[in-house]
């Protein structure tokens, strides 16, 4: 992959759909649990207040990627935003291991599979990402 300014956008799509998408998920799960389950078809959990603790987690992981876009703003460095990256790929390994073993293990339903395939999903794209360099800007 190219490296240079040509990179750029795809460095800023990534970091919001990514982080929107974590940021508004760990709000609804907050604020709006039951609808927000019924959402994913999830039975419904007698748990909000856990519920609400795994959504201020998830909200925190997508919070941290426009963390990052704002710290490339203030410096002029990509450094804290390809960190954000690279640690949201081991939050993301984590979670999505986490939830398929319990699927597999019949303490989870299937519909929670859409958890670790949208996490592996953003694994694969950022680390494909990182490893080909588009955050290698001074070219």
């Amino acid at each position: 992959m190219r490296s240079g300014v040509h990179c750029l956008p795809i460095i800023i799509a990534t970091t919001v759909v990514a982080g929107a998408g974590d940021l508004i998920t760990g709000l609804l799960l907050v604020f709006a649990p039951e609808w927000t389950l019924s959402l994913m078809m999830a039975p419904t959990v007698h748990e909000p207040v856990f519920i609400g603790f795994i959504g201020c987690f998830v909200g925190a992981v997508g919070f941290s990627y426009f963390w990052g876009l704002a710290a490339w703003h203030w410096t002029g460095s990509l450094q804290r935003l390809r960190t954000v990256w690279e640690l949201a790929i081991v939050f993301r390994i984590a979670a999505g291991s986490f939830v398929l073993f319990h699927v597999i293990r019949g303490t989870l339903v299937s519909v929670w599979l859409s958890v670790p395939v949208a996490d592996w999903i953003w694994v694969i794209v950022q680390a494909v990402l990182i490893r080909a360099g588009v955050f290698r800007i001074s070219e």
